[in-house]
């Protein structure tokens, strides 16, 4: 799989379980609500297991929760009109630069690693 249709994936998990905890407070806590916002839980768990083929745990875990924790966020001041503090707003800049510093250091690792593989590959090709 490619880390492209990886990172597409991931994707997909955060949508759905943004969707799943919106549903939570627009339903009410009626049977549809629950009902919906299981089934996209269950989307959403399904989209991270594929991701997680080809990202590391750690580095999708965290952009999960940050990115949907945004999201979320998002959605509960411009939808359901909550309004947000000043340190709440820092802290969302602050995960938004440390989710930023993973995914670099995570893209500069497997640089090295493909660096390193193709390396060996072409020191047994000249044996």
């Amino acid at each position: 799989m490619s880390l492209k249709r990886a990172y597409l994936l991931l994707v997909f998990a955060i949508l759905t379980e943004v969707f799943a905890v919106n549903l939570m407070k627009a339903s009410a806590g009626e049977i549809w609500g629950l009902v919906s916002m299981y089934v996209l839980l269950v989307l959403s768990y399904y989209f991270m297991a594929l991701s997680l083929k080809r990202i590391s745990v750690g580095v999708a875990y965290a952009i999960w929760e940050v990115l949907g924790a945004v999201c979320v966020v998002c959605i509960s001041v411009f939808y359901f009109g909550e309004e947000l503090l000043w340190t709440q707003k820092v802290g969302i800049v602050l995960s938004i630069g440390g989710i930023a510093l993973i995914n670099y250091a995570e893209l500069k690792n497997e640089r090295k690693e493909a660096e390193s593989d193709s390396t060996q590959i072409a020191h047994k090709g000249m044996q």
